[in-house]
């Protein structure tokens, strides 16, 4: 593989070092302002918005369908336009004014419209960010999975941090103060990816830029199956999770009569158990093929969500927080990682449709977890969800092996 010019022997070691280390900042600070603004959303619209919980499962619908599709139309043209790295820091800009958005409006509709385009605008943010980690990882001969994986423990860093510091901010300083948190660490994002981010296209990137449309193809159509195949498997991974993240907080505190910043530590306890879980199931891709790691992450998944339906007290929830951290964990960077294999000459598409299809879910899933908890309670939440990781399995046997 010939090298690329942005990463040629004319450049510097300390250049070099630097790259990585803002790889890692960037991925850590946006995955906090993430975390900080995400787990406690459902809270933010139930006290401050409304109080239906039909409206607040249609604007997590309505957001994700928009964040998708933008993310999709942003995720072509990145594959044919060079800078990855203006991308990204555009990306940021949005998050940021959708913040601010959030910070000082409590208008549902105003919310529901400008708020959701705002932040779709800004939804590429973490799979260019991945895209452009793979392509510089490969640039530089580094093991691809391990380096993946420790960006992608970045984020079950923030994670760690992110949901117990949101809801301890919501409750003692308010909404107003955690969004413009958020605001300010996306800022600070922005200026972190202009002076410190490679600008680098791949070789593959190259290949599929001078190449006819057939060669430039080939490495979708002879997967096309599988990735069909894997991107529903991951999309009922996805719904189970978004589920849990929707009516979680609300079930812990009226069915189980617990504090709702329960919720925060259980996810921040699930993401601390990610993190390893990340690095030791890169390594095992050395001697294991992803699909079987994929199948062990689904099995997880399926025992996290039955440990959900029999248990109700904290100390009980927080140690079923091993399950979770396996189901996410292996599947969050295993699974990018596969979409990206099946599509060796579109990794900004294939990183992008890895995330869709976390963001398609919470269109599904925020029509579902409104519907159960309306009609059925918010425990039967948890049976549909071992429904939905049994019907991923089945999917994921099928997908060609890597």
């Amino acid at each position: 593989m010939q090298p690329i010019h942005s990463f040629e022997p004319t450049v510097n070691r300390r250049l070099l070092t630097s790259a990585s280390a803002a790889f890692l900042m960037v991925i850590f600070m946006t995955g906090l302002a993430g975390a900080l603004r995400i787990p406690a959303l459902t809270v933010f619209l139930h006290n401050e918005v409304t109080q239906d919980p039909m409206m607040v499962g249609l604007f997590y619908s309505i957001n994700s369908l928009v964040s998708m599709i933008l993310s999709q139309i942003v995720a072509y043209f990145s594959d044919r336009y060079p800078n990855r790295k203006l991308i990204i820091s555009l990306s940021c800009l949005m998050q940021l004014f959708g913040c601010l958005l959030f910070a000082f409006n409590r208008d549902y509709y105003v919310l529901l419209i400008l708020g959701t385009f705002i932040m779709g605008l800004g939804s590429s943010v973490t799979s260019q960010l991945f895209a452009l980690s793979r392509e510089y990882s490969k640039a530089q001969n580094r093991d691809t999975p391990m380096f993946n994986s420790v960006l992608r423990a970045q984020l079950s860093l923030a994670w760690i941090v992110g949901p117990p510091l949101a809801y301890f901010l919501s409750d003692q300083l308010g909404f107003t103060f955690m969004y413009s948190a958020a605001a300010t660490i996306f800022a600070v994002s922005v200026i972190i990816v202009l002076l410190m981010l490679p600008q680098a296209v791949s070789s593959e990137q190259n290949f599929a830029k001078n190449t006819d449309d057939n060669i430039r193809e080939e490495g979708i159509t002879s997967n096309r199956n599988s990735v069909i195949l894997l991107s529903i498997s991951c999309l009922a991974i996805w719904t189970c999770n978004s589920m849990m993240f929707i009516n979680m907080p609300i079930y812990l505190n009226e069915t189980l009569g617990l504090s709702s910043r329960l919720a925060g530590l259980m996810m921040g306890t699930a993401a601390a158990i990610e993190i390893p879980v990340m690095l030791i199931a890169s390594y095992c891709t050395r001697f294991m093929s992803k699909k079987a790691l994929m199948l062990i992450g689904i099995v997880a998944g399926f025992g996290y969500y039955l440990g959900l339906s029999l248990t109700t007290s904290e100390w009980q929830l927080i140690a079923i927080q091993l399950f979770n951290g396996l189901f996410v964990g292996i599947l969050a960077s295993i699974g990018m990682l596969y979409f990206q294999d099946l599509m060796p000459y579109k990794m900004g598409t294939a990183t992008t449709l890895f995330s869709n299809t976390g963001s398609a879910s919470w269109i599904i899933a925020g029509q579902l977890a409104g519907l159960t908890a309306s009609h059925l309670g918010y425990h039967s939440t948890w049976y549909l969800a071992m429904g939905l990781c049994v019907i991923a399995f089945i999917f994921m046997w099928f997908v060609r092996k890597i």
